[in-house]
């Protein structure tokens, strides 16, 4: 790694301007800090930006090192006065796709640790060469147009915004910041475990320097045309489709444009990943009935169609909680409610249609796929369908429908990716 000059306060600062408007004094911004290298140096340049800022460190426990670790993180932010929170990961094991899963809890834990402060946004410390080792990973994995735009610098999430300020700067620059302010950072081993993706896209940038610059800008301007092709799918989206509260979505009689289908069938059946591209274009270019990826394409009315959960694949019933995320898609909100309570698919509509009321305009099988509120083995509560519990708590109960991920992205690439100082390493 060649040496490289810090990161100025004023060129971060200038940075964030573009990435703004921030909230104003008295409301946090969050940070994410893992405790290496990166991710201090993002701390020690946020804490310079502005007093309103709150360091989010997250221990995984997979090392018998890491609590100390992480410990040692919090004093070490303490230290730089900015006060932190310590995020303890449970229940993550060891096993197939560990890293994947690790990172949606990771981000899980972020997420919520940033609602209960308040922040509307999450500063995280991907840097240049991060990116370029995504693009690279991304152009090895065969991934399209969408995928080699890599990561984009801010991406609102369901209530928070996601923001790398860091993507144009390089990894020596983050270094040469964090020596110049004279904090300590911590080495994590696995980073250099070469039977990981990344580990390997590393360790061939780093035989092939200049090609790092080369993928980054095409990142760039990959990430341009994704966000050009996202405001074309906004228009058609406006224009043709319906979305359902209950989960599902109304086409008209020729779908839609294969990578739209393909983000909606995801949406819908509450997935991290978009559905085999091969399946999605038979399906777009001669429309039928089928199944796929948890989700149930069937005809409606006038040749329109729709995009529904496939009930096979619905998640079991769970415990009835304030903030309890059901099927990855609805989240209940309600007063607390008595032992007892579950959430879970409505089932058979015989059994819970409210006597006297006309049929539904919907089929039976979308119907059976709403979220609903269950006691002492009977369906209690379908608040997409106006039923209503009698018992007090239950009654205002209402679940929102917000899936992990959105339809379109909603994120911005480029702009305030443009190296700063120190540019790339």
């Amino acid at each position: 790694m060649q040496p490289s000059n810090p990161v100025s306060p004023a060129c971060f600062a200038a940075c964030m301007a573009t990435l703004g408007p921030w909230p104003g004094p008295g409301t946090p911004v969050c940070v994410a800090v893992s405790g290496g290298a990166d991710s201090m140096a993002l701390a020690i340049l946020a804490r310079g930006w502005r007093p309103d800022v709150v360091g989010l460190v997250v221990d995984h426990g997979l090392r018998a090192e890491s609590r100390q670790e992480a410990e040692q993180t919090v004093a070490r932010l303490s230290r730089l006065g900015m006060p932190a929170r310590l995020l303890v990961l449970e229940g993550l094991a060891r096993g197939p796709r560990m890293a994947e899963r690790a990172r949606r809890m990771r981000y899980q834990a972020l997420f919520a640790a940033c609602r209960a402060l308040g922040a509307l946004d999450l500063l995280v410390a991907h840097h240049a060469g991060d990116q370029a080792e995504t693009v690279l990973m991304r152009q090895q994995a065969a991934s399209g147009d969408d995928g080699l735009a890599a990561m984009a610098v801010a991406t609102d999430m369901a209530d928070v915004r996601l923001v790398r300020p860091l993507l144009g700067v390089g990894k020596a620059a983050l270094y040469a910041t964090v020596q110049a302010a004279g904090v300590q950072w911590v080495e994590d081993p696995s980073n250099a475990d070469l039977r990981t993706a990344r580990a390997r896209a590393r360790h061939a940038l780093a035989e092939d320097s200049p090609l790092a610059g080369t993928l980054v800008a095409d990142a760039l301007q990959a990430g341009q045309a994704r966000q050009a092709r996202n405001m074309h799918d906004a228009r058609w989206l406006a224009a043709h489709a319906r979305f359902h509260p209950g989960g599902w979505v109304v086409l008209p009689p020729e779908l839609a444009p294969p990578r739209l289908l393909s983000a909606l069938i995801r949406v819908v059946g509450g997935r991290d990943y978009a559905p085999a591209r091969e399946a999605v274009a038979a399906l777009a270019a001669r429309p039928r009935a089928a199944t796929l990826a948890g989700v149930a394409l069937m005809p409606w009315r006038d040749g329109q169609w729709l995009v529904a959960r496939e009930e096979a694949g619905l998640a079991p019933p769970m415990a009835a909680e304030a903030g309890a995320i059901w099927d990855r898609r609805f989240i209940l909100h309600a007063p607390p409610l008595p032992p007892g309570w579950r959430v879970g698919a409505a089932g058979p509509v015989a059994a819970w249609w409210p006597h006297g009321r006309g049929r539904s305009c919907w089929p039976a099988r979308l119907l059976r796929t709403l979220p609903a509120l269950w006691h002492d083995g009977q369906v209690k509560a379908v608040p997409h369908m106006g039923l209503r519990a009698q018992e007090h708590a239950a009654a205002h109960a209402v679940f929102m429908n917000q899936p992990p991920h959105p339809v379109l992205d909603c994120a911005v690439f480029g702009g305030a990716g443009r190296p700063a100082a120190g540019g790339l390493a």
